[in-house]
């Protein structure tokens, strides 16, 4: 009689090791300047800047620019290479001769690379948050900004699941994922989010959901509104589009992982 094997262990210990994979990477110390130059820019802003508006005005503004753009680099370098390091290592000779399913290894590491990637963001918007604060001119007090540092982080944590999806999506289809993906985030996405673009161009770029859904506190109406266009969606709606992209990106990599034979 066959007997089921508990492979879960297998599953976490693949968890485990991707993670241990991308903080050793050289990716993670190009976002972890990223992360410190963004620290020191809160320190020299904390002790300089003056004005209520600036001051009000600055978390909402670092976070949008400066850390939406670290969430795009996080998604397209750590989501690339949770197939791309494996067949550049010889890894996935490995992998495919265990008794474990392509659909579960693949979805295993991207698990790793979410939970990874978002650690590293929560923790420095927080120790921003915790920086900037504590200013006099702040409108609201403490915990208010630890409390939308919570709401940033599950913004980011929708940017990663998108483009993420996106990124494995590239690495199993094509040679040079990390370049098309950066074209895609840079390129694309960047073109889309300007204010001249009509509503029918926006609609058919993931960012335009993801700012729908992005906290719009401090932020000048002008700047949503270039962002978002005359007709933005809806919470729901844009949670709906990121959810259903998400999951049929992650099926389209499933789809190709298990179908595709890697040349080693």
């Amino acid at each position: 009689m066959a007997t089921k094997v508990n492979t879960f262990p297998a599953y976490f210990a693949l968890f485990k090791v991707t993670l241990r994979q991308m903080f050793w990477s050289r990716r993670t110390v190009l976002i972890l300047i990223g992360c410190a130059l963004s620290l020191v820019i809160a320190l020299i802003f904390r002790f300089t800047a003056r004005g209520s508006v600036s001051v009000n005005g600055f978390i909402p503004q670092i976070t949008l620019i400066l850390y939406g753009l670290l969430a795009n680099l996080c998604a397209i370098f750590y989501g690339t290479a949770i197939i791309s390091d494996e067949i550049d290592g010889k890894g996935l000779t490995y992998l495919q001769m265990r008794p474990l399913h392509k659909s579960m290894m693949l979805l295993s590491k991207f698990a790793a690379y979410l939970a990874g990637t978002l650690a590293i963001i929560a923790v420095s918007h927080l120790i921003l948050t915790g920086i900037v604060a504590t200013h006099a001119k702040l409108d609201k007090n403490v915990l208010y900004h630890i409390g939308m540092s919570l709401r940033y982080t599950a913004s980011f944590a929708l940017t990663l699941l998108a483009y993420g999806a996106l990124a494995t999506v590239l690495a199993a289809k094509f040679k040079y994922p990390v370049l098309l993906g950066l074209l895609f985030v840079m390129g694309w996405e960047g073109i889309t989010a300007a204010e001249f673009m009509p509503m029918g161009i926006k609609r058919l770029s993931i960012s335009h959901y993801l700012f729908a859904l992005f906290p719009d506190y401090k932020l000048p109406r002008y700047q949503i509104d270039g962002f978002l266009g005359e007709s933005p969606p809806s919470v729901g709606v844009a949670l709906l589009v990121i959810v259903l992209l998400t999951v049929g990106l992650l099926w389209l990599a499933i789809r190709i992982f298990r179908e595709r034979e890697y040349l080693m």
